[in-house]
Order: structure tokens, then sequence, then C-alpha cells
């Protein structure tokens, strides 16, 4: 009797096996990855707009691209384009790396990149850049440098090509934040006189707001007079608290010390020629609020504001890693952002993942090297 049910009970296994792996891992928590699209161009970073579509960036093609119904179980990529930017420069770490929309998009169509541009020559360097387009019917028009001629490491495919930052993301004040990795020369984030190594506070025309905490009257332009905090390495991505408008930050230290920062207005977080990275309780640096001795990489951040998910995760503090592929889980225990409990096992990805954001329906998206995805809670 055993040795003739033996085939059927190991086909009913088989087949509850695939269904479980077919939607992929589900974590202790009760979480599973569940794919928007897949074997895409490296999607580095991700934008909604309110009626459900998503912009993309495609790192080295230079390509802005949409998916049409991305909230829902038919999402539909378009085969164009929104826009082609470049020439790109996708040498290491460099490419199209930051993108954003306007808190008017619906209004006014504006959609910002920051990109690595390819140089042709003494008269077109290779440089950051970055640029608003407008989109209209899912096609972008009009491209504006708002800000140019923003450091890169070398002035051709090779050398310094890391440490690029990238991220950009409007604050709950209306202006528009930019964070710029030192460009792998740790001297810069210390220079005032340098984009570098900083995170950047500008207006949506690209000026510089006078209440910026180094605001220089009589050098409106320079960038002493964008710097909102220097001291960094390589702030991967930003992203505010929804009740507090505190700005929240991953650092990609030097091989140690990676780091979740609360970036506050003229602050210096260390880093510069001393090398310095992780908690130093030293006068007149900003410790980390939260510091990995061994690298881990961190990568997309973003709060949960939704009811999809249980009523513990609201307003729980979640970022990502490249190294390892986890998002990990923070929960702050006041408006102050006192860290009350980190959860490094929160939910694994079989990928490292890159950008992550909250969705219009509630849901938390990220991005691998190939694919865009969706958390879903299950049980």
């Amino acid at each position: 009797m055993i040795k003739k049910s033996l085939p059927l009970y190991i086909l009913i296994i088989n087949i509850v096996l695939t269904l479980i792996l077919s939607e992929g891992n589900i974590s202790e928590a009760g979480f599973i990855a569940e794919p928007v699209i897949k074997g895409i161009e490296f999607p580095v970073t991700i934008s909604f707009t309110s009626d459900g579509r998503l912009f993309f960036t495609e790192r080295c093609s230079g390509k802005v691209r949409v998916i049409e119904k991305a909230i829902t179980s038919t999402p539909k990529l378009l085969p164009e384009p929104v826009f082609r930017f470049g020439p790109v420069s996708c040498y290491f770490e460099r490419g199209l790396l930051g993108l954003t929309l306007d808190p008017q998009f619906g209004k006014n169509g504006f959609l910002y990149v920051y990109y690595s541009h390819k140089g042709s020559g003494h008269d077109d360097p290779y440089r950051h850049r970055l640029m608003r387009i407008t989109v209209k019917d899912n096609k972008g028009s009009n491209p504006v440098a708002i800000l140019d001629n923003l450091p890169i490491g070398s002035q051709r495919e090779w050398g310094h090509g890391n440490h690029n930052g990238g991220n950009i993301t409007f604050g709950t004040d209306g202006k528009l934040y930019l964070s710029i990795g030192d460009v792998a020369e740790p001297e810069n984030s210390m220079d005032m006189q340098s984009f570098a190594g900083k995170i950047l506070r500008l207006n949506s025309d690209g000026t510089a707001p006078k209440d910026n905490p180094f605001y220089d009257q009589s050098k409106p332009d320079s960038p002493k007079s964008y710097i909102y905090a220097y001291g960094l390495r390589n702030s991967f991505d930003l992203t505010f608290h929804p009740a507090t408008g505190i700005l929240y930050s991953t650092e990609n230290g030097p091989d140690i010390n990676d780091e979740i920062n609360i970036i506050y207005a003229g602050k210096n977080y260390g880093w510069g020629p001393d090398r310095i990275s992780g908690k130093q309780n030293k006068k007149g640096l900003e410790d980390p609020i939260i510091v990995y001795p061994s690298t881990i990489a961190p990568t997309g951040i973003t709060f949960y504001t939704g009811t999809k998910y249980p009523s513990e995760y609201r307003d729980n503090l979640f970022f990502a890693d490249w190294n390892n592929g986890n998002i990990h889980r923070v929960i702050l225990d006041n408006r102050k952002g006192v860290v009350s409990k980190v959860d490094d096992n929160f939910f694994k990805h079989d990928d490292g993942i890159v950008d992550m954001v909250e969705g219009p329906d509630g849901l938390i998206y990220f991005t691998d090297q190939g694919g865009i995805y969706r958390l879903i809670y299950k049980h």
C-alpha cells in the first residue's frame, strides 16, 4: 500500500512546492516579493504618479521609461521611452542615477533626473547634470539643465567612477534635495567650495534658497550656497518622515561603518581627509543613528504610511541593501527619530536591492538590477 501511494504523495508535494515557489520566498513576517516587471535594464530609481503610473530610469541606456497601471495585476510597460538622456557614461557606478516628479506633476508635468554625462571633449566635458523635462501623454520634451557642471571623478571611461550619489527628492518644504558623493576624493566632503560629498537643497528652478544654512548673498551660485549638509561619503538615498519632515539617508561607508543618518541643516557628518566614519562622539560631528561595522551597502530607504500591512508597520522606516538583498525594518520610538528596534532580517530578496518607495496603493515597491517588485503581505 505504501509503495503504491508513494508516487501520488510525491506528486502532491511537488505541486504544493511549485505553487509556493511560484509566489516567491515568504518571509517569517509573512511577506513575499511579487514581480511587477522583469527583464528590464537596471532600473536605478522609480517614482509613482498618483494615478498609478511608474516612471523609472535605465542606468546605461539613458532612458526614462513608464509602466502604466503599475499598481494593478496587469501592468503595461510602454515600448517607447518617455525621454532619452545622454550620452550617458555608464562606467563603474555612473549612469542615469536619479529621478523624481514635481509635487505639481499633474499640472506642470515636470520630471527631474540626475545623470553622468559622457563628454566629447574640452567644450563638452564629463560631468553630472541635474535636468528637468516636461512630460505630456507619457512623452518628455524641453530638456533644461537646472544645475550643470556637477563634479565627476574623471574625464574618461576609467579612473574614479564611483561615489556619485545622485538621489533627488522633494522635501515637505517643497524644495529639491540632491545627494552627491565624494566622487572617490574624501577631501571634497569638507570643501565648502565643492558640491561633492554633500546633500544640496535647491529651488525647483535650480537656484539656491536664501534660507540655506551657508547661503552666500554675494555668491548665490557658489557650491556653498547650495549646501544643506556636508562631510558625507556617498549618501545613496533620501526620505522624509511623513509627520515630522525630518530627513533620513543611507550612507555607504569605506568597507566598514555603513550608516543610517538623520540629516540636519548645516551639520557635519565627519567624512573627509581623515576618513572618519561611524559613531565618534566628537564635538562638531553628527553621529549616525545606525551603524553596520561590516559593509552591507545600504541603498533605498522609505517610510511606510499605508494600510495594506498590519498596523504595527505603519510609520516604520525601511531600508534595503545591495550586498545581501535584505530589507531592514526600523522602529522609531518618538518624533525625534530615536531608534527603538532594528530588524535586519525583515525580508530577504534573491538579488541586491537598489531603490525602494511606497506606492499610491499602500505597498512597498523595490528594484533590483533587472526588475521591479512589490512587497505583499500574505498572512
